[in-house]
């Protein structure tokens, strides 16, 4: 049994004293390996916070050979978990193995300003594998509308080299430039490659859960991995206001000195 577990905090200031917020932990369960035309992925989601999120809508996301209907869930108040399932279909010409599959939550403060959050579980079809390449998301930091590289290393710890495809999942409040990269990795070795990412729609002060999944075959076989990163948006500094007096200043007494040196020939 597997089990997904992923707490996104979005803080929501209300007034000047006081501030309330929206906690959603989602929690997946699929069972063990799937034999047939069909998987059931339990969802369970909380709202940890202590003001309703309003029109929650969860969603998978499917690649090529595996489709599913959302989950529309409506108001989620504190404390009171919702239970529902997604039954995913499943070509019969899909390649065995391991799929990473990311679950999108989207929903509303009371104020209607949307959020969503992203978190991943694994699906075995067919046949358990276990993938032998691992990932390591740094944190990363956001401010204003500027771009900046989230940075990732992939790990291949098999014996054999690897075309290693690895997509980048967001919730819709950030942006990046491209979603996919491919790369080759050879035995026992690692590499570094990174995205560009800005804030779309994402609120100063709050923290967000980035997926990347890294996936190989071989043998006959797929083989999926994950891991999630943190984003912190914050706010941009200003200049502090004496700044751009004194660079008026220096230019003046600039031109000045000009001045008098001329006069001085």
């Amino acid at each position: 049994m597997r089990r997904l577990s992923l707490l996104v905090m979005v803080l929501v200031c209300v007034g000047f004293s006081s501030a309330t917020y929206i906690s959603m932990t989602p929690s997946i369960d699929v069972g063990g390996v799937i034999d047939g035309d069909e998987a059931v992925a339990e969802l369970t989601l909380i709202n940890n916070g202590d003001e309703p999120a309003y029109d929650v809508f969860a969603s998978l996301v499917l690649g090529e050979g595996l489709s599913s209907d959302d989950l529309a869930v409506g108001i989620l108040y504190p404390g009171e978990p919702y239970s529902g399932a997604f039954v995913i279909n499943i070509d019969e010409n899909i390649t065995p193995g391991s799929y990473s599959i990311p679950v999108i939550v989207d929903y509303r403060d009371a104020n209607g300003h949307p959020f969503s959050a992203i978190s991943s579980f694994s699906l075995n079809l067919k046949k358990a594998v276990l993938s032998k390449v691992t990932l390591k998301v740094d944190e990363l930091t956001l401010a204003g509308a500027g771009e900046k590289k989230l940075m990732l290393t992939v790990r291949n710890l098999d014996d054999l080299p690897h075309s290693i495809n690895v997509k980048l999942f967001l919730p819709r409040e950030l942006s990046s430039d491209v979603d996919e990269r491919t790369l080759f990795v050879v035995k026992k070795s690692s590499s570094e490659l990174s995205f560009k990412l800005s804030s779309f729609d994402a609120l100063p002060g709050s923290s967000y859960i980035v997926c990347v999944v890294a996936s190989y075959e071989g043998d006959g076989l797929h083989y999926s991995s994950y891991s999630n990163g943190v984003v912190h948006v914050v706010e941009e500094k200003p200049l502090p206001s004496w700044i751009p007096a004194a660079v008026i200043g220096f230019l003046v007494l600039l031109i000045l000195l000009f001045v008098i040196y001329q006069f001085r020939k």
